[in-house]
């Protein structure tokens, strides 16, 4: 039984009945109120799998309830079934811990119905006498092994021998354990082909494209199924799955274009996975893929993911409109100096605790005094009333240090290593106090070096391998004078796959921390045989030590730095920070939001995106495309800007002999002046009759323009034809205003342009001859006009 996939084994639902299963979950909440939902449920559908087991669906347990000796054998029978049966629990504190909260379950329902049951104690070290006859109770029934290989999931193991779960319940529920081991061994055979990372998404893909094609299986038989996969029907088969999932991702309302490349990527998989193994026979016709194109954005630097809102709130928020661009850039590259300078600052000043308490624990580890694994209680020496005792605690941190350093990680084979050091309930200052290497002080550490070297990605940092097998360091090594960090980004290719960084003096000095600071997690992971401790990058509890893995609070926002930012002793004098402020810094403070920032910091430094290219450690730079753009969230930020500089600038022409216009611009006098002289719009060039036909005519030499933009369309040239045709036959045209007169000036230039012979522009020639062709009314447009 895997408890970890026991949440999405469809048959699970039917093995309790359903007064039952609400009744056993309400036990689980009210015991245990600090567990989530999915942990309640969790330790309820390990009991649903105990009965799933036992051939049993739909269990009501009136069967045991009113049998005192039954309920009690069912009991202890649930308890050997979690000791034997929890193949992915590999500790006893684990088993232990499921056992008991299932235990209490039984003794609330035996409670209930008016039945007693003693409540038994488990030791999270060995199997105690109680345990042992449950395991012997439980091995005396009869076990269908088709159900216990069902419970354990299916697993598909990587070309790096990494193993994790697949979902093939909806295969096994259909169509039964031999097609899904059918299945299950053609996706390991593909699996031992293709990387970790790979194979997540296209097992993932793969199955999905199996899932919906089960369901068009409308016989629900093998034989059906693979009539489906046939040559002669999978073309049309996949075809039908596409425009099921195209239209489940239209009402969702997700990105097209990816759901589209994510199917077509699901064919290829397909083909690799059964095709080519001959598996299943290739289609009659090729697969139809359908390609959906989006629009191009201009081209922009990759650095670590795309801004989040309050990242360009911070970055751009509230940046006037009245003042130069520059001064905006200005403001730009000020805000993120100061974020980034309070970060460091933060960061640095928790890195030297670090180290100050570093030194101060290598005194007290050869001063203090060691506390004996036994013996240790009583009364002080000279006290004849009892034994020796040994002064260890919050009060004592001498003493307290020196004994864990003694005995070191899970040196301690008592219940509780937290009482036997004198911190019993404070678990988290005794981990600080012996300053073991922690998400929370790797977070520091790590933060750090993304700042000076923002080329290190944490994929970068979880491959860093500081030795080999043979205890060589291999990750930090040492070439001439300078000192080298070494590992492998996989987006940059096979052969670009190693990227070196070059350490300066105070990176240099946050590795060499490191390999200190991670020093006993290594000794101990190496001790026990676990290959992780290779890696640079370790983590440790009193009991156990660890390789951090991508989902771990390591590389998220978390509370320990939020609290860091907090402490006002940490933050740099001479920033003025609000409460507020802190609060936002603290949310976006990842390794990749600071790639993010230094990104910015170096092109708003160096206006050079090459230079940004090779800062994040990219393989390639097309540097006329990268002079050319500004990277995309200056590109927005500028965009809107000029939209609303161009709005404001239409707003004051419209309402600049308005009172309210002060008001309407939302600007003060001052502001305004500055603003009409940085962004106001030019004065409109005087487009007169003359100077239309000696443009038109190409007779005058140089034009007081270098070009007139319209944006044409049917509906503009018959209003212009409109407005030439209402002034050219009226006596009168100095009775229309001056705006009439421009757009009349306009039109006479546009037609001459239009009619020259030399004019090649079919489109417009066709609108043109269809707004001729049909007119609108000049009644109506002249009774307009002179409004």
């Amino acid at each position: 039984m895997n408890t970890k996939i026991l949440n999405r084994l469809s048959l699970l639902s039917q093995a309790l009945s359903k007064p039952l299963h609400t009744q056993l979950l309400n036990y689980i909440e009210r015991r245990y109120p600090k567990l989530d939902s999915a942990g309640h449920l969790k330790h309820l559908n390990i009991y649903s799998s105990f009965i799933l087991s036992q051939g049993k669906q739909n269990f009501s347990a009136i069967e045991i309830l009113n049998d005192k000796d039954k309920f009690k054998a069912h009991t202890d029978q649930l308890i050997g079934f979690i000791y034997c049966e929890s193949n992915n629990l590999s500790s006893m504190s684990s088993k232990r811990n499921i056992a008991l909260v299932l235990h209490r379950m039984m003794c609330d329902l035996a409670k209930a119905n008016h039945t007693d049951i003693k409540f038994q104690s488990f030791s999270g070290r060995k199997i105690n006498d109680y345990v042992q006859h449950c395991i012997e109770s439980y091995q005396s029934l009869e076990r269908n092994e088709e159900i216990l290989t069902y419970l354990n999931g299916w697993s598909v193991t990587s070309q790096e021998r990494k193993t994790f779960s697949v979902d093939l319940d909806f295969i096994y529920v259909k169509y039964g354990q031999a097609f899904t081991d059918k299945i299950h061994d053609a996706l390991k055979r593909y699996g031992l082909t293709q990387k970790t990372a790979t194979l997540r998404i296209h097992i993932f893909k793969i199955t999905s494209l199996l899932e919906i094609t089960s369901t068009l299986d409308r016989n629900v038989t093998v034989a059906s199924f693979e009539l489906l996969l046939s040559e002669k029907y999978v073309q049309s088969t996949f075809y039908k799955a596409y425009q099921l999932q195209f239209s489940e991702c239209l009402v969702k309302g997700n990105d097209l274009v990816s759901f589209n490349k994510s199917f077509n990527d699901s064919l290829d998989i397909y083909t690799s996975v059964f095709i080519n193994t001959k598996l299943y026979p290739a289609p009659l016709k090729a697969f139809i893929a359908p390609t959906m194109l989006s629009v191009k954005n201009p081209p922009s630097f990759s650095s670590g993911g795309n801004p989040s809102k309050l990242e360009k709130m911070r970055w751009f928020g509230n940046i006037p409109l009245h003042i130069k661009d520059e001064q905006a850039i200005a403001m730009i590259e000020t805000r993120i100096e100061r974020d980034m300078n309070i970060l460091k600052t933060v960061l640095t000043e928790h890195f030297n605790q670090l180290k100050q308490r570093q030194e101060r624990n290598k005194t007290f580890i050869e001063k203090g005094i060691v506390k004996p694994l036994e013996g240790n209680v009583g009364s002080r020496k000279g006290n004849n009333k009892g034994g020796e005792s040994y002064p260890i605690g919050e009060q004592h941190l001498d003493n307290t240090i020196a004994t864990f350093y003694k005995y070191g990680i899970n040196g301690y084979k008592g219940v509780y290593y937290e009482q036997f050091l004198g911190f019993i309930g404070k678990t988290e200052p005794l981990l600080e106090e012996l300053n073991l290497p922690t998400n929370a002080t790797l977070f520091t550490l790590t933060a750090l070096l993304v700042m000076e070297h923002p080329k290190i990605t944490p994929s970068w940092l979880q491959k860093l391998q500081l030795f080999n097998e043979n205890c060589k360091l291999t990750g930090y090594i040492q070439v001439g004078e300078q000192f080298i960090l070494t590992s492998e980004k996989a987006r940059r290719g096979r052969n670009l796959a190693q990227q070196d960084v070059i350490l300066n003096e105070f990176s240099k000095s946050i590795v060499d921390f490191i390999v200190q600071h991670t020093q006993i997690a290594r000794e101990h992971l190496k001790a026990i045989g676990n290959p992780n401790w290779k890696s640079l990058l370790l983590t440790c509890t009193l009991n156990k030590a660890v390789k951090p893995n991508n989902t771990v609070q390591l590389y998220k926002p978390s509370a320990f730095f939020r609290k860091r930012l907090n402490d006002s002793t940490a933050l740099p004098l001479e920033y003025a920070v609000s409460a507020q402020e802190l609060d936002i810094i603290a949310s976006i403070t990842t390794h990749r939001a600071i790639r993010r920032h230094r990104a910015l910091q170096i092109f708003l430094e160096t206006r050079s995106q090459s230079a940004v290219a090779d800062a994040l450690g990219h393989k390639e730079v097309n540097q006329k495309l990268l002079d050319t753009y500004l990277p995309k969230p200056l590109m927005d930020f500028f965009t809107e800007r000029v939209i609303r500089q161009f709005q404001k600038a239409i707003i004051f022409e419209a309402m600049k002999k308005s009172p309210y216009l002060l008001d309407a611009v939302n600007m003060t006098y001052e502001e305004l002046e500055e603003f009409l002289e940085n962004h106001g719009l030019n004065d409109t060039p005087d487009l007169n009759a003359a100077t239309f036909d000696k443009a038109a005519s190409q007779q005058a030499e140089q034009s007081i323009f270098d070009s007139v933009v319209f944006t044409v369309t049917v509906p503009l040239l018959q209003l212009l034809i409109s407005i030439k045709t209402i002034i050219d036959n009226d006596n009168d045209a100095s009775r229309f205003n001056e705006l009439v007169q421009h757009w009349y000036q306009s039109a006479t230039y546009l037609f001459k342009c239009i009619e020259m012979s030399d004019f090649d522009n079919d489109d417009i020639l066709d609108m043109y001859e269809e707004a001729k062709n049909s007119p609108l009314d000049h009644t109506i447009i002249e009774g307009v006009l002179s409004c």
